[in-house]
């Protein structure tokens, strides 16, 4: 079974509310297979994952924006290509 420590990725994110939110996002990418865990997954789940990458500092809430945004402008891209093939 796993275990997980909390208090070194709450000085991480700041405070344990914040905590569990940043933990619940990245659990959710991972569940969803939105995007890949970036420790070994050692047969835990998601939530397990989560806080790890958050106690190593490979996750943020800073960081789950930026890609978000990255992907965000990534979609509209393509689908502002394919106005452009449509409207030619």
């Amino acid at each position: 079974m796993a275990r997980v420590t909390v208090q070194d990725a709450v000085e991480k994110v700041g405070n344990r509310f914040d905590l569990i939110l940043t933990a619940a996002r990245r659990a959710r990418q991972l569940q969803l297979h939105q995007r890949e865990p970036l420790v070994p997954e050692d047969n835990d789940k998601p939530t397990v994952i989560a806080l790890r990458e958050i106690e190593k500092g490979l996750i943020s809430n800073d960081i789950m924006d930026e890609q978000e945004h990255q992907d965000i402008a990534a979609i509209q891209h393509t689908e502002e290509a394919a106005v452009a093939l449509i409207t030619e």
